[in-house]
């Protein structure tokens, strides 16, 4: 099979074709660097994608804390992960780091907070 694929693993976000079979990737051209093998390869056998969203925070200076995966999960989960975390609800105060859900739905990510939430006072 051939595609084209942007790399994005740098700013120079190459045009890069690819050839590539059932289980391997075959060959790319077009590249800048090294890294975009790394980066296509992903991109057909196992696409993964790092989620940002807000969940909600009860007691705290504003009602919403922004969140993010700790590590990229697969794509095909990440309708899935938002989902679940529309339901999700923290507590102030809220630091940057805390980890929300462990393991959110078995990807081996975890949903960290990215803003400190002190409780309303």
């Amino acid at each position: 099979m051939k595609g084209q694929f942007t790399c994005v693993v740098c700013p120079t976000s190459c045009a890069v074709n690819a050839e590539w079979n059932e289980t391997e990737l075959l060959s790319t051209d077009h590249a800048q660097c090294k890294l975009a093998w790394d980066f296509i390869r992903g991109e057909i056998f196992d696409p993964r994608r790092m989620v940002t969203t807000t969940v909600r925070v009860d007691d705290g200076d504003l009602p919403l804390v922004s969140v993010k995966t700790d590590t990229p999960v697969p794509k095909g989960k990440v309708l899935e992960v938002m989902a679940h975390l529309a339901h999700v609800v923290v507590r102030a105060p809220v630091n940057i780091g805390d980890i929300v859900v462990p393991d959110v739905l078995g990807t081996g990510s975890n949903i960290v907070t990215t803003k400190k939430i002190p409780r309303k006072v």
